[in-house]
């Protein structure tokens, strides 16, 4: 293995893609700024991370405005390709070749959906984009064998800018390419390389803050009683989240798939006139729930909302990742059951900022199946005080989530996305290592 070589073309791999999620990311709040906030009246709070929690809610001039959402969602399922990053990540599995179109219509497809307020996460395409560059790469660059580990500091930068947590990233990066609790060790340090190098570039336009500004406070030891609850509560909605998603895909099957988008996009439309805080980001508002200012009514309404709209956007196959919403929704919940407990159980409820890192490690751990990446990334978020609390929740919801999560395997089957059973979670991380797809074009 060419050590040296490998670091300095993984620290190149990971500065391209922070390069490009740069790019991306400035594109995204463009439309949003444009198409939601002077157009629709409404342009969901900023992460505070990434410039603050501007805010413009007026609604639409018109109602009828709201149906741009639509044709904008039935035009982009015809940009898109529907291979996101679970599909992606199967095809580097399997060795199988993925053309940088493949890539970059997906891509383009997210962008315009998360930029017409799909409630999705920006961590899918930007992964995606490291991902093509680590493959790229990694084909024409004469390292032999240690090529493979390129895009995994590609898939880690990508990640690393989305959460602003390069050592996340990087855990994150091993534990969903290679599934279960076995580390693909020898890809830890490129990924690390590569998160490290991702964020340096991405955080030169964007910041080097934390995506939330949520100092957790003390750890009181009754407390260790919500780490488990709460990683039981999130472990019931992560798995209520997959299963009814995968029910909705079975019977939206005989819709096409422009039909299945512009139905998503309708139910945006309907959401933007009645409840707009639930579309876009969810993470703000994780943000302000710290304060007195949202009531635990607003925050249950918010909650079940953007998971009906969650399940939907799995249904109808949307563009985005799931991990940024995972964090939203677990930050929610923490939220909300620590203001239960504190009227019952004052003792056992922790601070909102505490409740709201906890729950968020939690529900990430179980529907990612990355319970060591959660802990990392919530660490790198608020610090590791509540280091007790977030291995108990993050290890609750992932023993008992449902065992497919939102990046299970997918069958790479005459061109068409085939769910399959996910591999064994125990089994051991020597099975053949797949060399990066193929791909025809340069970055």
């Amino acid at each position: 293995m060419q050590i040296g070589s490998l670091i300095v073309y993984s620290a190149f791999v990971g500065a391209l893609t922070g390069v490009f999620a740069t790019g991306f990311v400035f594109v995204l709040q463009l439309i949003e700024r444009y198409l939601l906030g002077e157009t629709l009246g409404y342009l969901p709070p900023g992460l505070p991370g990434e410039g603050g929690l501007s805010q413009v809610f007026r609604g639409p001039t018109f109602w009828w405005l709201a149906l741009l959402l639509p044709l904008a969602f039935a035009a982009s399922s015809y940009l898109g390709s529907g291979r996101g990053l679970g599909w992606l990540l199967a095809a580097y599995r399997a060795g199988q070749p993925v053309r940088a179109l493949e890539y970059f219509r997906g891509i383009i497809g997210s962008l315009v959906q998360l930029g017409a307020g799909s409630p999705l996460g920006r961590e899918g395409p930007m992964a995606a984009l490291g991902l093509w560059v680590g493959s790229v790469l990694g084909r024409r660059i004469p390292l032999g064998e240690s090529s493979r580990f390129l895009p995994f500091a590609g898939i880690a930068a990508g990640f690393a800018a989305a959460f602003h947590a390069p050592m996340a990233g990087a855990l994150l990066a091993s534990e969903i390419v290679y599934r279960g609790l076995a580390l693909e060790v020898g890809a830890l340090a490129p990924a690390l390389i590569g998160a490290l190098a991702g964020f340096t570039v991405y955080g030169l336009f964007h910041g080097y803050g934390p995506l939330l500004e949520l100092p957790p406070g003390p750890l009181e030891w009754p407390q260790l009683f919500f780490g488990l609850t709460i990683g039981l509560v999130c472990a019931g909605v992560g798995t209520l989240w997959l299963e009814s998603e995968r029910v909705l895909q079975r019977y939206l099957r005989a819709l096409g798939f422009g039909l299945r988008h512009t139905l998503f996009g309708l139910m945006l439309a309907v959401v933007l006139l009645l409840m707009p805080e639930a579309i876009g980001n969810g993470l703000p508002w994780v943000q302000l729930g710290t304060s007195p200012i949202l009531t635990l009514p607003f925050l249950g309404t918010l909650f079940l909302v953007q998971l009906a709209l969650l399940i939907l956007a799995g249904g109808v196959r949307a563009y985005g990742g799931q991990l940024t919403p995972a964090l939203a929704l677990g930050g929610l919940s923490g939220l909300i059951l620590a203001q239960l407990l504190s009227d019952v159980f004052p003792s056992i409820a922790p601070s909102p900022q505490a409740a709201a890192l906890v729950g968020m490690a939690s529900l990430l751990a179980g529907i990612a199946r990355a319970p060591f990446a959660a802990v990392v990334l919530v660490g790198e978020m608020g610090g590791y005080s509540l280091l007790p609390l977030t291995l108990l929740g993050a290890f609750a919801a992932y023993t008992f989530t449902s065992p497919r999560g939102s990046l299970e395997s997918v069958e790479i089957n005459r061109g068409k996305e085939v769910p399959a059973g996910p591999p064994p979670e125990s089994a051991p991380q020597t099975l053949p290592k797949p060399l990066p797809p193929t791909s025809s074009d340069s970055p």
